[in-house]
């Protein structure tokens, strides 16, 4: 298994994917997403094709129906098999259940943090009463404990130079991981070129930003300018 392919599988699992051991020698991958982003979904098949071989896991329907509110919502899920799911488990699932560590971190790549950003990731803006745009924010819903969150923050940090904020639910004590408008511009510039297309709205609240500075009739960038 290659570098970049291991990277986008990682991505993948770090996201929405689940690992399920069937039995002590087969593993499946399971992936699920919104009538919203099965175009998404289909993108991920393909790309599970290209790297496991064979032909891209069926996209297929189901309905689930949400027990609070008595709601049923369709859904769009795909399985894949693959050897290699089993080296995974055992270290995305060290204690039963998915948790962030150290050596699962190390096999992230710059493509598969987009594809894990595209599940678990948003972006948002402020706006002043002229309805400029003053500054964004990007989000990660890792919902994690917080020596886990703290691991993430410190891997963001020697590996992208990014700083990471913590945002904690009251509900439960999870928390998830902020970057403010200096370094999500520094976060997208990194991930948007391996965000398929269908995605590309995950990363517009960076790319409508325009600094206010940047607004002046004088306002030029010299090279190397931190215009943030």
């Amino acid at each position: 298994m290659n570098r970049r392919n291991r990277g986008i599988l990682y991505g993948m699992v770090f996201g929405d994917g689940n690992l399920y051991l069937q039995t002590p020698n087969s593993c499946i991958l399971t992936i699920g997403h919104s009538p919203k982003q099965k175009e998404y979904l289909e993108f991920k098949a393909h790309l599970l094709s290209s790297i496991c071989g064979g032909k891209a896991p069926w996209v297929g329907s189901y309905k689930s129906k949400n027990k609070r509110t008595g709601k049923t919502y369709e859904n769009y899920q795909l399985k894949k098999t693959f050897s290699y799911f089993r080296q995974m488990h055992r270290v995305l699932y060290p204690k039963g259940k998915k948790i962030y560590t150290e050596k699962a971190l190390s096999y992230i790549t710059d493509y598969g943090l987009a594809l894990w950003y595209c599940d678990d990731g948003s972006g948002y803006h402020k706006k002043n009463k002229a309805g400029e745009i003053t500054s964004v924010m990007t989000r990660i819903s890792t919902y994690c404990t917080l020596e886990e969150a703290e691991i993430l923050k410190k891997w963001f940090k020697d590996r992208y130079d990014i700083n990471v904020k913590f945002d904690t639910d009251k509900r439960n004590g999870l928390i998830s991981l902020r970057f403010n408008t200096t370094d999500s511009k520094k976060f997208v510039s990194i991930i948007a070129p391996y965000v398929p297309q269908c995605m590309k709205y995950k990363i517009e609240h960076v790319d409508k930003y325009i600094p206010k500075s940047a607004k002046h009739p004088n306002f030029k960038i010299e090279t190397g300018e931190d215009i943030v």
